[in-house]
């Protein structure tokens, strides 16, 4: 158990907060996360409702020499919000939204999900940048780059970030903007896990007073043909109005895999029904396709990526031509591997065509974000319920996570300014900072230097001491925290 002295100095100091430990009622429900592969067994999970809070349980931590980690919306698969006998850090119940319509800003609380920001500002006519899934946390996506239905339109989640307010490793409440901080505002956008607690995001809003039309259609796997062409067609247009997501997987209540589909147009019915009309014609064997607020479009997703069961993801990218033979070979692999474990069936492999043309005007090196090529994500999530099948499915995940990057490599140019790999469908990382981050890894690393130099913040594709040594030879201080033993 924790040591009740260090449990009682701990909650002396957090008026206001709430301290769960191993028998506390709250603590079990508190270690839930959307995959089951990441929960672990905290010495103490810290509830902070203010930044005070947050600035407190991060000097205790260090103090004491407890590893720390932050809880936005716990659903990466990789355990970065979770520790094993460490502090997390939850920042659940900073869920507050303020949305400002005279200057068209958005105001949300680190904790928030995107369906608490979708929400507030739809009672605005307004709308953000946000994740698809409307019950992902907004740190994580935000930190990561953030793709959306409205990048097309309006670049990446980050390109509309205006500023962020965050405790830093030494306990600081600082604000980074690119008017303060401005290196720090940099590495945020797209290396923000390493470098704080963002207890804040101010984000730019856009006008969204009119219903979007969007839906989800469901065909048998002998139209991937049909499937393909549409989809090189819909790239060619590129509207960044619309997106496309198109896959493989089994749908709930399907007797079998088929292939799966979601498209978005902001706009009006006519004109969606127009841009989507050659799918239509493939011969959907399910679609609910139809005008919707724009905060319902994200919540489509919801049943698919459900919480519960065990998950991991992994990304890469893929570019135009989108060659049939390609497909028909990642369907088989995913068949074949729902044959050798029947439990994994839901698993999923999806190729995202949201258009990149919007933040691709955005220069390189404006921010830490290191993949703005001319691609589309592809990401492959497994789904499972047996530990004993863990191993074979991280395994299926990382072969079509290669495979879909070989493909990428040669078929499409990738360098140092544009990698071709999506921080945030990447958990299967090898820890290796300059692989996700390409030519701003040095930056990073020095940034790491400044602001913090004892990996406080080294969870999640972080620039860490340890990559620092390993990519570039620099002598940090790396803090191996202790961990609170729960008996």
């Amino acid at each position: 158990m924790l040591p009740s002295s260090l449990a009682q100095q701990l909650q002396a100091g957090l008026k206001g907060a709430t301290v769960l430990t191993p028998g506390s009622e709250g603590y079990e429900a508190s270690l839930k996360r959307w995959s089951e592969t990441a929960e672990k067994r905290a010495g103490a999970v810290v509830q902070v409702t203010t930044p005070e809070h947050v600035a407190i349980a991060i000097s205790f931590a260090r103090k004491h020499g407890i590893e720390q980690v932050v809880r936005g919306g716990g659903h990466g698969t990789n355990g970065a919000s979770s520790t094993e006998g460490g502090i997390v850090i939850d920042l659940s119940k900073m869920n507050r939204v303020s949305v400002d319509p005279e200057n068209m800003t958005i105001a949300a609380e680190g904790g928030c999900l995107w369906k608490d920001v979708d929400e507030a500002a739809g009672d605005y006519g307004l709308a953000a940048v946000g994740g698809t899934v409307n019950h992902t946390g907004i740190g994580g996506l935000t930190l990561g780059g953030g793709y959306g239905y409205l990048t097309g339109r309006h670049g990446l989640v980050i390109d509309n970030l205006l500023k962020v307010k965050l405790v830093n490793a030494d306990s600081e409440i600082v604000t980074a903007s690119p008017e303060e901080h401005s290196d720090l505002f940099w590495a945020l956008r797209g290396a923000g896990a390493s470098f704080g607690a963002v207890v804040e995001f101010t984000y730019r809003a856009h006008q969204q007073k009119e219903p979007v039309w969007a839906g989800m259609a469901a065909f048998p796997l002998n139209k991937l043909a049909a499937i393909v062409k549409f989809a090189n067609d819909f790239a060619l247009a590129a509207n960044p109005d619309a997106s496309f997501n198109f896959g493989f997987t089994t749908p709930p209540h399907a007797p079998g895999p088929m292939l799966v589909t979601l498209g978005f147009y902001n706009g009006l019915g006519k004109d969606g029904k127009r841009i989507f009309a050659p799918l239509f014609e493939a011969g959907p064997s399910f679609e609910n396709f139809g005008p919707m607020p724009y905060c319902k479009a994200n919540a489509l997703l919801e049943e698919s990526s459900g919480h519960g069961g065990r998950k991991v993801i992994g990304g890469a990218a893929c570019a135009m031509p989108f060659a049939l033979e390609f497909y028909e070979e990642v369907k088989q692999d995913l068949l074949s591997f729902i044959e050798e474990v029947p439990a994994a069936k839901e698993s999923l492999v999806v190729f995202e065509l949201v258009q990149h043309g919007k933040l691709r005007e955005v220069d390189g090196s404006a921010t830490a974000f290191a993949n703005r090529g001319p691609y589309y994500n592809a990401v492959c999530m497994t789904k499972w319920n047996d530990p004993k099948d863990d191993d074979k499915c991280r395994d299926f995940t990382r072969r079509i996570k290669e495979k879909v990057s070989e493909h990428l490599i040669k078929t499409s140019a990738v360098n140092a300014e544009s990698i071709g790999k999506y921080l945030n469908y990447n958990d299967l990382t090898d820890g290796r900072s300059d692989h996700m981050f390409g030519s701003h890894d040095k930056k990073l690393v020095a940034l790491k230097s400044k602001y913090d130099p004892t990996n406080v913040f080294n969870k999640w594709g972080a620039v860490t001491a340890t990559a620092v040594e390993q990519n570039h030879g620099y002598n940090t201080l790396n803090l191996k925290p202790r961990q609170i033993a729960v008996e």
